[in-house]
């Protein structure tokens, strides 16, 4: 959790606007995920004998905000590097 947290700069934001979002969105899998893991709190005990339904989705849930968070990560770093945004448009 806080995977990148910090705050954005309007130069951040007019090079890659998306950003926002992906904090945003960053926020939002943190979120979901104490969520889950709060309603669900027999996910700690990995021994457990039985899992429900219920249990079974939430940790999918986990495992796959887990993953879009990985993504996002990726997509920040190829953001970092240096690019020409002129390179960008169509014409």
């Amino acid at each position: 959790m806080n995977r990148y947290r910090r705050d954005l700069s309007i130069e951040q934001l007019w090079a890659a606007p998306e950003l926002a979002c992906l904090a945003v969105l960053d926020a939002a899998i943190d979120m979901a995920i104490l969520a889950v893991a709060s309603v669900h709190p027999e996910l700690q005990d990995h021994y457990s004998a039985e899992p429900t339904a219920a249990l079974r989705a939430a940790t999918a849930v986990i495992e796959d905000a887990r993953a879009l968070g990985a993504s996002i990560l990726r997509y920040r770093l190829v953001l970092r590097r240096p690019h020409d945004r002129a390179d960008d448009l169509p014409f």
